[in-house]
C-alpha cells in the first residue's frame, strides 16, 4: 500500500470505527515508509493527531506496533501473525513449494518467485535469488498489479471466467513497455492460454525479463499460484528456461493437489 492508498483507507467510511482506524494505522506502517512519526501517520490516515496517538498506544500495548525512537513501526508480532495464513503455515503452499523452488534456482541461478492472487494484484509469498541474479525491487509480502507482471498475466489467463474479473479500467505505465489498455491485455492473455506460460519483457522493471507458469489445482484446473523466473533483459533469452519452468510447475501442481485434497 502506498501513502495515497493509506489516505484513502483512512478516509473510507468503513474506517469510522476505532477498529477500522487502528487497522488503517497498521496498513500505513506496512507501506513503503516502515517507520513514521505520529504526525505523519495521522496525516496519512486522515485522523486527528490525538486519536492516532491514542490508537498507537493501544497497538503498542497489544504487541502489534513498537516504538522506534520517537517514531513507530510494526512489531515482530505482525510477522508471526502473517506467517499463520494458509499459504505460509508449516506444510502450506510455500512450505511444500520450497524444494521445487530451490531446485529451480540451483539449476538456473536466476531470481525465482512464488506468488498467489490477491484481488487485482499478485502477492509474493517466496523469493529466491543469489549474488549473480538480476536485482529486482520485489520482496515477500509485496504486491504488484496483475496486468504488468508475467505472474499476474498467468493467473488472469487461467482464472474462471477468463480474465478473472480482475481486469481494471485504468492501467498505470511502469515503463514504456507496460500493457496500458484492456484490449492489449486480452490479446496477451489469449497468447498465454495458447502457449501455457506468460512473459514480461521490461513491462514492470527496465532491464528485466520474466517468464511465469501457472500452478493449477489438478481437479479444477484453476490457478492456485504462479511461479516465475527473472533474468536480465537480453532479447527473448528468458525463453530458454521454458522447459525448466513447465517441469517445475508440473511438480508444484502435484503438491497443490495433495494440499487441497
Amino acid at each position: 500500500m502506498d501513502l495515497q492508498q493509506a489516505r484513502n483507507a483512512g478516509a473510507d467510511s468503513s474506517h469510522d470505527t476505532s477498529a477500522g482506524k487502528a487497522l488503517a494505522l497498521l496498513d500505513a506502517l506496512g507501506g513503503p515508509r516502515a517507520v513514521m512519526g505520529v504526525s505523519e501517520l495521522a496525516q496519512v490516515v486522515c485522523l486527528p493527531k490525538a486519536t492516532a496517538h491514542r490508537l498507537l498506544a493501544v497497538l503498542i500495548e497489544s504487541g502489534y506496533v513498537r516504538r522506534a525512537g520517537d517514531k513507530y513501526a510494526l512489531s515482530t508480532r505482525t510477522f508471526e501473525l502473517g506467517n499463520q495464513v494458509a499459504v505460509a503455515r508449516a506444510n502450506g503452499l510455500r512450505d511444500r513449494a520450497m524444494p521445487v523452488l530451490t531446485e529451480l534456482y540451483a539449476q538456473t541461478r536466476k531470481t525465482v518467485h512464488l506468488a498467489v492472487p490477491a484481488g487485482s494484484s499478485v502477492l509474493y509469498v517466496e523469493k529466491l535469488f543469489g549474488p549473480d541474479s538480476v536485482r529486482i525491487n520485489t520482496a515477500v509480502g509485496m504486491r504488484r498489479p496483475q496486468y504488468a507482471t508475467a505472474l499476474g498475466k498467468t493467473l488472469l489467463a487461467f482464472s474462471d471466467p477468463p480474465a478473472g474479473g480482475s481486469m481494471q479500467a485504468r492501467y498505470y505505465r511502469f515503463t514504456a513497455f507496460t500493457i496500458a489498455t484492456r484490449g492489449l491485455l486480452e490479446r496477451a492473455l489469449d497468447e498465454v492460454r495458447d502457449q501455457g506460460f506468460a512473459t514480461d519483457f521490461e513491462e514492470t522493471f527496465l532491464g528485466v525479463s520474466c517468464i511465469a507458469v501457472p500452478v493449477l489445482d489438478r481437479r479444477t484446473r484453476k490457478p492456485v499460484a504462479a511461479l516465475s523466473l527473472s533474468t536480465e533483459a537480453t532479447g527473448r533469452s528468458v525463453l530458454r528456461y521454458k522447459s525448466a519452468m513447465l517441469k517445475a510447475a508440473e511438480q508444484l501442481c502435484g503438491q497443490v493437489s495433495r494440499l487441497v485434497a
